[in-house]
């Protein structure tokens, strides 16, 4: 995407040479703003504060109970889930069952969530920002819900699912290091301590009709899209559905050096609990994505909750016809999530190139005739925690990196070869990305302006910059997001 972004960064320069036209537009970080958007104007209550105040040092969490107690073993596994999700509430301040609350202490969030790839500074100077953080929870646009992937009587297709994610200590100490600058990431060491912990809140539109098992969840406000696809907002009631955790443990060196795992809201007889909190029920937590096993009675890296298979089983959760797996071959995954995937596989491709932005896809892409299982495997081996997502020659032949859509993808040898890996983190992936486009927005949106003050000194440059301009818009288009695109 960047190739052609020599000759604009010469036209920048010469533009800087003219004037200072472009110091109006990078007096302030758009991706360390809380939100891009004003709260609405019906809303009277307090307005999300994201937390960009990253450590200095990281913090020991060997004594955790969730770094002592192993979810390897069976025994140890629900006394590790109530630990991990004790610990992740803390992430905010008070109890959320009647909306957002502030962030708890030794929480923060990833910058550059605050807006899309490829919105320009004219967009966000009129409130279009994509998926980025609304103004009231801080939440952030997912994968939509299609029809009956939540409950049978979820027969509204698109279901929007909105969430929030936030790092511990050790998590917003790496987020300060990357982001010294709040314009250009530091890549030099992406890689998370042990003890890091990253925990996201999913909360979703559909109302206890569409999905009765929600029945008593905690209801936030957000300031959402009318619908799918729409670029209107209105105030919504949310449902928390979902809540997912990754941890860096070092004791999973040998599979992926990560422990990824999901709760679910589940109240399918309607009860009232002492706490809402005990109707989070775990889906499952993994270490590994058990490469090259297709029957999951033989996994041995992870592991679904009994429970709530016999929840789906009995038919009590999603509609059995639209999808029967978590994830794929029913590997751990949410009931929000991409069942083509899993937790792990899905955020083993978080990778950046070392310059450009990238164009890769999280599911398995393969040619017609070698989608088999055994190729799927591609997207279900064990990545290290720091190593990147990448193909041999021979790989790159099975993999369709074109697709009806006409998305493409940027696997090469020569591309892999820098690619950089944000150490399972999606979000400093997508941090990066909407960093990177918007700074070369900013100067196209600068170089415009400038030719409109002085089109004269722009006269042999024009075609040029149109065609730049142009190109940036086409490419801007072709990235893949991370678990938005429906089949």
């Amino acid at each position: 995407m960047n190739a052609f972004l020599s000759v604009l960064w010469i036209a920048v320069g010469f533009s800087l040479c003219v004037g200072s036209a472009v110091a109006q537009f990078v007096s302030k970080s758009p991706g360390f703003e809380s939100s891009l958007l004003g709260p609405p104007a019906e809303w009277t209550g307090d307005v999300f504060k994201a937390n960009y105040a990253f450590p200095s040092t990281t913090e020991d969490m060997s004594s955790q109970p969730w770094m002592i107690l192993d979810p390897r073993k069976p025994r140890e596994r629900d006394q590790y889930y109530a630990a991990v999700l004790s610990y992740g509430l803390t992430a905010f301040s008070g109890d959320i069952f009647d909306g957002c609350t502030a962030s708890g202490a030794g929480w923060y969030h990833a910058p550059w969530m605050t807006l899309s790839f490829g919105n320009s500074p004219s967009e966000v100077a009129i409130g279009k920002i994509g998926s980025g953080r609304e103004p009231i929870c801080g939440l952030t646009q997912e994968r939509p819900a299609p029809q009956g992937y939540l409950h049978t009587k979820q027969t509204r297709d698109k279901v929007q699912s909105w969430a929030v994610g936030v790092f511990n200590r050790p998590g917003g100490y790496v987020l300060g290091q990357i982001w010294r600058d709040q314009w250009t990431a530091d890549m030099s060491d992406l890689k998370y301590p042990d003890g890091t912990f990253i925990v996201k809140f999913l909360f979703t539109e559909a109302t206890e009709l569409e999905v009765p098992y929600l029945k008593g969840s905690p209801t936030w406000k957000a300031n959402i899209y009318k619908q799918e696809g729409s670029i209107i907002r209105e105030t919504k009631p949310m449902r928390l559905i979902q809540v997912d955790f990754a941890i860096r443990d070092k004791r999973m060196d040998f599979q992926t050096g990560w422990v990824f795992g999901t709760f679910m809201y589940a109240n399918p007889d309607g009860s009232t609990p002492a706490h809402w909190s005990k109707n989070l029920v775990p889906v499952g937590v993994m270490w590994g994505n058990d490469p090259g096993k297709t029957n999951s009675l033989s996994f041995t890296e992870q592991a679904l909750n009994p429970l709530i298979l016999k929840m789906r089983d009995d038919k009590l959760l999603f509609d059995l016809t639209k999808r029967h797996d978590f994830g794929w071959k029913d590997r751990v995954n949410g009931p929000v999530d991409n069942p083509d995937s899993s937790c792990l596989s899905c955020h083993g491709s978080a990778q950046v190139h070392r310059r450009d932005n990238i164009k890769q896809f999280i599911t398995p892409v393969l040619k017609p005739g070698a989608a088999s299982d055994a190729n799927k495997m591609l997207w279900f081996r064990n990545i290290k925690a720091g190593e990147t997502f990448v193909f041999t020659k021979e790989e790159l032949g099975l993999i369709d990196q074109r697709t009806p859509s006409k998305v493409r993808a940027d696997w090469t040898l020569s591309n892999m070869s820098e690619f950089i890996s944000t150490d399972y983190s999606l979000q400093v992936r997508m941090g990066i990305e909407n960093s990177r486009a918007y700074a070369n927005l900013l100067a196209i949106a600068a170089v415009n302006r400038l030719k409109q003050q002085s089109p004269k000194a722009f006269t042999n440059k024009a075609t040029v910059l149109d065609e730049v301009d142009a190109e940036y818009k086409r490419e801007s288009r072709q990235i893949e997001r991370a678990g938005t695109h429906l089949k």
